[in-house]
């Protein structure tokens, strides 16, 4: 199997789960070369269709009304 970001050798292990409520062991891939471990619910979700996927975008945080500040252009000058 190849890795999905390096392009690296995948190799299957076995993982512990550190949960109080579970004590279970898991069967996951990890990439020899940068070490990024995926297990069986990240591909599923990768090979889920956009159908299945949130219909709706998230909320955005209302974060107040902002005063917007006008910089005249001579202060761009400076930061170059």
């Amino acid at each position: 199997m190849v890795c999905q970001r390096c392009r690296g050798l995948l190799v299957c292990e076995t993982f512990d789960d550190l949960s109080i409520e579970t004590d279970t062991l898991y069967n996951a891939t990890r990439c020899i070369n940068c070490g990024y471990i995926e297990d069986a619910v990240m591909r599923a979700n990768r090979c889920r269709s956009s159908e299945q996927m949130r219909a709706t975008p998230r909320r955005r945080a209302r974060t107040g009304d902002v005063e917007r500040i006008k910089i005249p252009s001579e202060a761009y000058v400076s930061i170059r």
